[in-house]
């Protein structure tokens, strides 16, 4: 009795979704199957107290409050020179939850799942064909499964050249497998010939330009600062200069042509027109202004001017 110990057998996970319970039934009982051949444990009521010990707290409670079903073998009573015969609990413990877990299962819900199963990025075509099959068990597609499985192949394989095998419909289940399997050594191989070489629809890089407002035609003061950011690109000093705006210098550097300029907006000295601070608060005023004249002023001027003309010429025409 002390063999068992050695083969180590988790609790049933009792609090699996309803969707999952049946599988997660069967597939602690086939484990647990094994650890009682190993340990050649063949005693009923052994097998029952084993698979109860070891099946944790929330296997005891769903089987203590199950009721008896149909198919359960309860011997009757024997003869008294005959041994009486051993009572099968072990069988019909597990005919009880059998019955109990298969209700657990939604067909059309699990058909769904497997409709869904994509091979998600990184993951390898054996790792998926894998779950395939496993969904593909809980879905009961008996001798359906091979088409079903190339079907759903076809349309969740990550390589497009296995989907477009299984389109052409010219392999079976397992050519197809091993087509995707030989493609998927294959690109890991090419990878590692190739470790610079840039993936398929992946930019490498990316190169960033500036983009500045250009400067008036007539006038050429923005070119010196155009060119300057053009030719050191990739020199940059990480801080503007608050007179010109270049980032080759600071402002306290000598190589800085606004040091001696006027500004057009507040006519101070020692930085240009698209630096200035006090054009942004104080309103200047404009270099040139232009007086608009008044139009009745105008008129009568014009009036007089001719009405003087007149009587400058009049004697001129008497002495003729």
């Amino acid at each position: 009795m002390d063999s068992y110990k050695q083969f180590h057998l988790d609790p049933f996970n009792d609090a699996a979704d309803a969707s999952n319970l049946r599988l997660e039934w069967e597939e602690w009982h086939r484990a647990c199957e094994l650890v009682l051949e190993l340990s050649n444990i063949d005693s009923q009521h052994q097998k029952l107290l084993f698979m109860l010990a070891r099946g944790g707290r929330g296997l005891q409670r769903i089987y203590y409050n199950l009721a008896p079903v149909a198919g359960e073998i309860q011997p009757g009573p024997v003869k008294i020179p005959l041994a009486p015969k051993e009572i099968p609990e072990y069988d019909n413990a597990i005919k009880r939850l059998n019955a109990f877990f298969i209700g657990k299962r939604n067909e059309r819900v699990e058909l769904e799942v497997f409709r869904s199963l994509r091979q998600s990025a990184g993951e390898s075509f054996n790792r998926y064909i894998l779950k395939l099959r496993t969904q593909a068990a809980r879905c009961d597609f008996r001798d359906r499964v091979e088409n079903e499985l190339l079907q759903q192949i076809t349309v969740g394989a990550s390589d497009e050249r296995v989907r477009d095998k299984g389109l052409e419909s010219i392999m079976n289940l397992d050519e197809l497998v091993n087509y995707a399997v030989n493609r998927e050594v294959l690109q890991k191989q090419k990878e590692k010939s190739y470790p610079f070489r840039p993936e398929a629809g992946v930019v490498a890089s990316v190169k960033q330009d500036w983009i500045t407002k250009s400067e008036p035609k007539s006038s050429n003061r923005g070119q010196p600062f155009a060119r300057e950011k053009k030719r050191y690109n990739n020199i940059r000093t990480g801080t503007e200069c608050d007179r010109c705006g270049s980032w080759k210098h600071h402002r306290d550097s000598r190589e800085c042509i606004a040091r001696n300029c006027t500004c057009n907006k507040c006519g101070s000295r020692g930085h240009f027109a698209r630096k200035c601070r006090a054009g942004r608060y104080a309103s200047t005023q404009p270099r040139y202004t232009w007086k608009k004249t008044d139009k009745v002023n105008t008129l009568q001027d014009e009036s007089s001017h001719q009405a003087s003309c007149y009587v400058e010429n009049e004697p001129s025409a008497k002495v003729e």
